[in-house]
């Protein structure tokens, strides 16, 4: 905290600040190098029957499926699947009302000798939790489907993984020797930013030094993002496959193909025990969106999503970027970003005659004892000024460019989502994201990318999840000028 003072009031040292942020960023492309190497590969269909179980231990739990065809990392629909296969095992009953509202009795004894792992034994409880005399129902799992916290979810995570390990299926992704490189990188990092400001360089004002104060701001923020990203991979349930974990992973991928040639469209949970648990395997394998909907014990994924673009099953991860006017229209961008610069430039010419004792003269005349003060405000108010001219050039720059240049994409839209729904969890980003103008994320995925970046559409340019589209949107702002739909990703019931 010392080092933070002090670069508010003196200046850092320049040369140590130099090395701070190389290295900074020396260890970000560290970090970076280490995801991308140790990166699971994508596993080879293998066949298109279920695979078979092993002798003695028997077929692979839902969940465990889910772990090993989805990126090695257990998806949320991992708690559904677990819910229908414990309905199979006679853990819980799954029935409807005459209005078709699924009612689930959490007091089943299960099969003779059959014995509950973890995880499962977790999502029992849960439903059992939210029962009242041993019966929910959807409508309160609707209700209570947000309210898993991270505690919860670490733990569920854990007990499949530990599952998957017990079968010599996977093993750590991120092991210490992973994340050793980068985490020498930013502690030699860390510090040098911290020496950087510890000597106690004599005090200069703010608009001398803001070359040197903003290097070591960055230098702090890098080092800051390089520390948590390694503690989150360091902690994530994420896994790397076995040889047999990989063969394993391809059969079921296999056997998902002949789930999409088999399962109906609109097929129903209450169903006998075999069905159940087939539908168990497709609800993991990104199949039978309207399972999840029958059973809303969790919400559907936001950044994960399964894509059938390309001919080949995958699962890509879906960003929403939050930037400076991301899904404006560039036109509108390049405006406001003029008009702010010319204002914000203003103000600093303001504030700097201030600073020199040439404007708002006569406050300084009534108080001749804060000179100095005002004069330090002045200074203050005119470098964070800078702020707005930096975001407004940003505008000016995304507006210009991406009123020439358009990006196409014919693919599926994995994701659509409202902003209030996908922004963090920050106060000022949720109240500009429940704005009554109508907005929506799109993901489309054309098979070429795991990571897909959504853009913003309206009301005229929206197209609805699971469709086939073709969409053209500007690259910078993400401003969805059309969209067409195509057909649709989700196949015809034989």
């Amino acid at each position: 905290m010392t080092a933070f003072v002090t670069a508010l009031v003196a200046a850092p040292s320049g040369r140590t600040t130099v090395f701070a942020v190389a290295t900074a960023l020396l260890a970000w492309a560290i970090l970076r190098r280490a995801v991308r190497v140790s990166a699971p590969p994508h596993p080879i269909e293998i066949g298109d029957r279920r695979p078979a179980p092993d002798p003695q231990l028997g077929l692979e739990p839902p969940a465990v499926v889910g772990l090993l065809t989805n990126g090695y990392e257990v998806p949320t629909s991992a708690v559904v699947a677990t819910v229908l296969d414990l309905a199979r095992r006679g853990w819980i009953r799954l029935t409807t009302t005459d209005e078709g509202e699924l009612v689930i009795y959490t007091r089943g004894r299960g099969r003779h000798g059959d014995v509950l792992r973890g995880f499962e034994q977790q999502v029992l409880n849960h439903l059992a939790a939210r029962s009242f005399d041993g019966v929910t129902t959807a409508g309160t799992l609707v209700a209570t489907a947000s309210r898993l916290h991270r505690r919860w979810w670490r733990r569920f995570n854990r007990d499949v993984v530990r599952a998957a390990r017990e079968r010599g299926l996977t093993r750590q992704r991120f092991t210490p020797g992973v994340v050793l490189a980068p985490l020498v990188a930013v502690t030699v990092a860390a510090v040098l930013v911290y020496s950087a400001v510890t000597p106690g360089a004599p005090e200069r004002d703010v608009a001398s030094s803001l070359g040197p104060r903003a290097a070591w701001w960055l230098g702090a923020v890098v080092v800051l993002a390089v520390a948590i990203g390694i503690v989150r991979r360091w902690a994530s349930s994420a896994e790397f496959p076995t040889e047999h974990g990989e063969r394993r992973a391809g059969a079921w991928l296999g056997y998902r193909t002949r789930l999409v040639a088999t399962v109906p469209d609109g097929v129903s949970v209450v169903a006998p025990g075999d069905q159940q648990l087939a539908l168990a395997y497709a609800v993991v394998t990104g199949l039978c969106p309207e399972v999840t909907e029958q059973v809303p014990v969790v919400r559907e994924d936001h950044r994960r999503a399964w894509s059938d673009a390309g001919g080949l099953p995958h699962v890509v991860r879906v960003r929403y970027p939050v930037r400076p006017g991301y899904g404006r229209n560039p036109y509108l961008m390049v405006v406001l970003g003029v008009t702010v610069a010319v204002a914000a430039r203003w103000g600093q010419g303001f504030f700097g005659r201030v600073a020199d004792g040439e404007a708002l003269t006569a406050l300084v005349d009534n108080f001749p004892d804060q000179t100095a003060i005002v004069e330090r405000v002045a200074d203050v108010v005119a470098v964070v000024l800078w702020v707005p001219i930096v975001l407004a050039g940003w505008a000016v720059l995304a507006g210009v460019v991406d009123s020439v240049w358009t990006h196409q994409r014919i693919g599926a839209i994995v994701r659509t989502r409202r902003p209030v729904d996908v922004v963090p969890r920050v106060r000022a980003l949720q109240s500009l994201a429940e704005r009554d103008r109508f907005s929506v994320y799109m993901a489309v995925d054309d098979g070429r990318r795991r990571t897909v970046t959504a853009w913003r559409g309206n009301e005229r340019t929206a197209a609805p999840q699971g469709a086939f589209a073709r969409v053209r949107a500007t690259p910078l702002l993400g401003y969805v000028r059309s969209s067409e739909p195509v057909g649709t990703s989700t196949r015809v019931a034989p």
